[in-house]
């Protein structure tokens, strides 16, 4: 019944989106958009991806890894929705937190226009780049850093599980989040698919 199914695998992705989201992306305890902020989602990224090998815990290297073949469509699919439950357990710990201080846990980033867009392919193929040849260590997590700090959004999971547990059910955070979620991880794809032309063998 679980043949083929990396349950170790499928619950790192749960851990690690649940730290990411609980210790970083929560609207409660950051100043978001600043380097701090940036910096401790860039060491989180890091420990995580360092005590989980091989775990994605960014949902757009996820479908990256998807779209290119390099995971089967049931392992991507299982590592996605534990990558949104974790984040859901984390939102709803924020939320109950923040219910207790008026406060909010939910933010949907940045509107998807045209800028957006390119944004989140450029950040997706980037971000693919250095995770995929460098691995999931402190040097990924220093470069999610630099990407979160010049506005790059990667923490779709979080996002998705602030919008369900606050009920932030309007299209706008949808196009908003999802497309975001898509188009980086287009990008992330596209990085894997040229990485042979990109990178002499080893």
């Amino acid at each position: 019944m679980t043949d083929g199914i990396n349950q170790k695998g499928a619950l790192a992705e749960l851990v690690g989106s649940l730290a990411v989201t609980l210790l970083v992306f929560g609207e409660t305890g950051w100043d978001h958009g600043t380097a701090a902020q940036a910096g401790a989602a860039g060491v989180a990224l890091a420990i995580m991806w360092m005590t989980f090998k091989g775990s994605e815990i960014l949902p757009i290297l996820t479908i990256g890894n998807m779209a290119s073949g390099r995971t089967d469509w049931q392992t991507g699919a299982l590592n996605f929705c534990m990558q949104v439950l974790g984040a859901l357990i984390a939102s709803g710990v924020l939320f109950w937190q923040a219910s207790q201080a008026d406060g909010s846990v939910f933010s949907a980033g940045e509107e998807l226009g045209a800028t957006g867009a390119v944004t989140a392919l450029l950040g997706g193929f980037l971000m693919m780049t250095v995770w995929d040849r460098l691995g999931g260590g402190w040097e990924s997590g220093a470069f999610a850093a630099i990407l979160i700090l010049a506005g790059v959004t990667l923490a779709s999971a979080s996002s998705l599980g602030g919008m369900i547990v606050e009920s932030g059910w309007t299209q706008d955070n949808f196009v908003n989040i999802l497309g975001t979620l898509i188009v980086g991880g287009i990008g992330s794809a596209g990085a894997l698919m040229l990485s042979d032309e990109l990178f002499e063998e080893e």
